[in-house]
């Protein structure tokens, strides 16, 4: 099947759900018979991050129940299936379960199926991806809650010094997406990528794959993965004799990146935003909160997911009896986990970057040039 036929497929099998569908709850999920607002989360199983989304929405949601205003209902959903499955869950959670919000994951493509749906339904949507394209949509009732990959790399760019880079990128639309915001943020930090090498996800041959990167000299790479990919190859690039600076986004502040990387994670350098003073206070009780909850320290994802659910909570619960997308552009500000929410015209985070350095097992802020 060609793009177009799989193109009309998509819309298709979208607007079949909108039309149709059956009601459907995720597993574990109440009849909510007692709740005013529902929100939904869309969570493809094949989602690197899927834990984390699910626990900081959910944590999210629970928290607001415990301050006044309407009852949260958190729907989940999210299934394997053809080319589409992840509009038709989208589009359920709008028609079946009557979700007045919708979070959409990091992954590019399943946002820009949500963003179908919202632009025909009304149903504001807060989303995890980075993908500069996904705020070009036309879709008004839309906000990023992270950084553009333009402006993560961006700050790589400019704060690490080195001359020959090399970027490795997934695979399919992914990396097409990837790609031109990178090359994008080279262009403005005065800077060049000189070999990008795609990837799949499943990829097994890391000695020959560290031999192809290799071979172009780089002083700097970016390993613009999921965070497992990213760690295993980090570690073969080390193994493989590697000594200048590896880099890659925000979203590698997990636990599954550490995993992966072992003592290569050592010196690997991120951004993310700063937080500033006044949010400090929000960020520890998030943290304090998460690690009651599910017993573990939480990653970059599960913060975003976190803010995504209280800012779509905070925007649904407003007394002003107009309809939730009304409130786009969003003209507020909120303190978040992840620092100051706020966004622009077109519902991209405005958000101040830092350098992330990781030293024992850890990544810590670095300040520009950290790499020295």
């Amino acid at each position: 099947m060609n793009f177009s036929n799989r193109y009309n497929a998509r819309l298709a099998l979208v607007a079949i759900a909108l039309m149709t569908g059956t009601a459907f709850l995720h597993a574990g999920e109440t009849s909510g018979a007692n709740t005013n607002l529902v929100i939904g989360l869309l969570v493809p199983p094949e989602e690197p991050g899927a834990a984390s989304l699910r626990d900081g929405a959910t944590l999210g949601a629970e928290l607001a129940n415990q301050s006044p205003g309407p009852q949260v209902r958190l729907v989940i959903r999210g299934r394997t299936g053809q080319w589409g499955a992840d509009g038709v869950e989208a589009a359920r959670m709008a028609t079946d379960d009557g979700a007045l919000g919708l979070i959409a994951p990091p992954d590019g493509a399943a946002t820009h199926l949500v963003l179908q749906v919202s632009g025909r339904t009304a149903v504001p949507v807060i989303t995890l991806s980075a993908d500069s394209s996904v705020s070009q949509t036309g879709v008004p009732w839309m906000a990023r809650i992270v950084p553009r990959t333009v402006e993560e790399a961006k700050m790589l760019f400019t704060g690490i010094h080195a001359s020959h880079w090399v970027a490795v990128i997934p695979d399919g639309r992914a990396g097409r997406e990837a790609v031109r915001d990178l090359n994008e943020a080279a262009t403005n930090s005065n800077c060049s990528i000189e070999k990008t090498i795609e990837v799949k996800s499943s990829f097994t041959n890391t000695t020959r794959l560290c031999k192809q990167i290799l071979k172009n000299h780089p002083d700097a790479v970016l390993l613009w993965l999921d965070p497992a990919s990213a760690g295993t190859l980090a570690k073969a690039l080390r193994a493989a004799g590697f000594t200048g600076t590896l880099a890659g986004p925000g979203r590698l502040r997990s636990a599954d990146f550490a995993k992966t990387a072992g003592g290569a994670m050592d010196g690997f350098m991120v951004s993310g935003p700063i937080l500033e003073k006044d949010v400090a206070t929000a960020f520890q009780h998030f943290t304090n909160a998460f690690r009651t909850r599910f017993s573990h320290e939480p990653d970059a994802t599960a913060a975003a997911a976190y803010d995504a659910a209280t800012l779509l909570i905070h925007i649904l619960r407003q007394p002003s009896g107009h309809p939730a997308h009304e409130a786009f552009p969003i003209g507020f500000s909120l303190a978040g986990a992840t620092g100051i929410l706020s966004f622009d015209s077109q519902g991209n985070r405005k958000v101040n970057l830092q350098l992330f350095k990781a030293h024992g097992g850890q990544f810590l802020p670095a300040g520009a040039g950290a790499n020295k």
